[in-house]
């Protein structure tokens, strides 16, 4: 008895059915990524680590995981991307940084010889008297609070060169140029996962460790273009 020709409903329904079969065992992208992680860090895959993670671990004395299970998938966490915030915090540091400099060399230039006069006393050892001492001390405090300013500029740059880090390291295709996030509304997604790992000691022995790997990729706008950054590992640790 011949077949009977299938149906077009009963072929799409046999299409349709692959393509959700695929899709079932096709495996999490955390999972995809904690995959190439590991591997990666087993043999020590500089290159390949560079675009996946944000910290490191070292075979040689965190051992090297040879399995691992997904124990859990935390809710993600969302920010707004702060780098304007952070840049203008760094310009105001600045001009402040810059009037007080200004303010210091005047007092100086005022009175360089009292100053002169005072700090060669003091590396003699000796005495500074009247109104040198006044002086001085006005002085002492000036460069007291330069150093602290200095040191503010320099924090204030840092926040800005994380936080500009935090999205173009993930929106940045690998071997592409960094993406210009100025002016880009984005947000920081944070992603927790849980995994038991069969760890490998740097001595041989194999235990089974619980660790939690802070994910995090960055997502942004700019008019008509929309990007979604890759996923990367920023943080390793046990689990409490």
């Amino acid at each position: 008895m011949a077949r009977r020709a299938l149906r077009p409903l009963t072929l799409l329904a046999l299409a349709m059915s692959g393509v959700l079969l695929d899709a079932c065992s096709s495996p999490p992208i955390e999972q995809q990524l904690l995959t190439t992680f590991f591997r990666a860090a087993r043999v020590r895959d500089n290159t390949a680590l560079a675009s996946i993670v944000a910290v490191g671990f070292d075979p040689r004395t965190e051992g090297s995981v040879q399995d691992f299970t997904i124990d859990s998938i935390g809710a993600q966490q969302r920010r707004t991307l702060q780098l304007q915030q952070l840049m203008d915090d760094e310009a105001k540091v600045r001009a402040d940084q810059v009037e007080f400099t200004k303010q210091m060399r005047d007092f100086h230039n005022a009175n360089v010889a009292a100053i002169d006069r005072a700090t060669k006393a003091k590396q003699a050892n000796q005495p500074i008297g009247g109104k040198d001492a006044e002086v001085f001390n006005a002085w002492m405090k000036f460069d007291g609070d330069s150093r602290e300013r200095e040191r503010a500029v320099s924090q204030a740059r840092q926040k800005v060169t994380r936080e500009r880090a935090t999205a173009v390291s993930s929106l940045t295709a690998v071997g592409r140029d960094d993406v210009d996030v100025t002016g880009m509304d984005v947000d920081i997604i944070t992603e927790p996962v849980t995994v038991t790992a069969q760890v490998q000691s740097p001595t041989g022995e194999t235990a089974a460790r619980k660790l939690v790997l802070t994910l995090q990729k960055a997502s942004g706008k700019k008019g008509d273009q929309v990007l979604d950054g890759r996923w990367i590992i920023m943080s390793i640790e046990p689990a409490g």
